[in-house]
């Protein structure tokens, strides 16, 4: 991964998630060196910078660019990540500029490179506020109005920023977690502490598939699914090849069914077992597992009651566990 830092920044921090890598420096500054001006001043000549113990000289701009290369040699598995960060310190400008940061990943094969792909990041640079020009050209030659005006649009810009991805917090993938039962309350589904984020996003991008269907047993099995990250199995009961008389009569007390109840269905699923607390001793954790457990198969039979057909009964089954009638 190379990093280039452009000039306008000065590199204050870097790291990475991986201990002990450091990255590789092509262009290395003198260590005494700190350029305060290092960009050209209004007539476009280099500002003189001063060095400690040498006589004043100047520094051209494209000396300050830095190439930041950070190396894995280790062989990586397949959907292996990396992260490497940069900080940069933007040093004092006298007119608006835009720095672009571009990162390039490259493999590496002996003495040949490819690069695989590339990013690049921008940011703009300003001496005065963008609030400038909703006033007349008269207060833009006004350095202090400029300055003052900033003050304002550091307040101002963020919320700015989050009205514009407004949008955003409808996405299922993007808004924010706290978010994500608000949503859900939309659909008038409630969720709790045992659905995490990941299943909460799942199911909310299901959530039109699942209602346009809702009622059916496809519906059923894809929202229990989601919730128990196992296959769950349906099986309807259903009179094959019946065949009314003398040995089959419909009547009183006699009905198409399970245990001659009529429109019955079994759902069999498995429920992952609930990690017991750390900071209990074995009696009340032994208490507190049983306790969520009961709260989880009651969530499970809420979830079959609200989704099933009204006029159907059903058969839970919980594999590995005692099996619960619920009519």
């Amino acid at each position: 991964m190379r990093v280039q830092v452009p000039a306008g920044l000065e590199i204050t921090d870097y790291r990475s998630n991986t201990d002990g890598m450091l990255p590789v420096f092509l262009s290395v500054m003198e260590a005494s060196v700190r350029e305060i001006e290092m960009l050209p001043g209004r007539d476009g000549n280099p500002f003189p910078v001063a060095v400690p113990n040498q006589p004043t000289r100047t520094i051209e701009p494209a000396r300050l660019t830095q190439d930041m290369v950070w190396r894995v040699l280790e062989p990586q598995e397949a959907g292996a990540t990396h992260d490497f960060s940069v900080t940069g310190l933007v040093l004092p400008i006298h007119k608006d500029l835009m720095l672009h940061s571009t990162a390039h990943l490259s493999v590496v094969d002996g003495g040949d490179g490819r690069e695989i792909s590339s990013s690049t990041a921008s940011v703009a640079l300003y001496t005065g506020s963008r609030l400038l020009e909703y006033l007349p050209s008269i207060y833009e030659q006004d350095s202090f109005m400029g300055r003052f005006l900033m003050l304002i649009e550091s307040y101002w810009r963020p919320i700015d920023q989050q009205i514009n991805g407004i949008h955003n917090y409808f996405d299922p993938d993007l808004t924010p977690a706290r978010f994500l039962p608000w949503l859900a309350s939309w659909f008038d589904l409630v969720l709790d502490h045992f659905w995490d984020e990941a299943q909460q996003r799942e199911l909310l991008n299901n959530v039109m598939w699942l209602y346009r269907r809702r009622g059916t047993r496809v519906a059923l099995q894809r929202y229990l699914e989601i919730f128990t990250r196992h296959p769950v199995e349906i099986s309807e009961k259903r009179a094959r090849n019946l065949t009314l008389g003398k040995q089959g009569r419909l009547g009183v007390g006699v009905a198409l069914g399970t245990s001659n109840m009529p429109h019955t269905f079994t759902v069999k699923l498995e429920l992952d077992p609930i990690e017991p607390p750390t900071d209990l001793d074995k009696e009340a954790a032994a208490k507190e597992v049983a306790r969520l457990e009961k709260q989880r198969l009651a969530l499970v039979n809420r979830m079959i009651m609200g989704e099933k057909p009204a006029h159907t009964s059903y058969r839970l089954e919980i594999v590995e566990q005692s099996s619960q009638d619920n009519a």
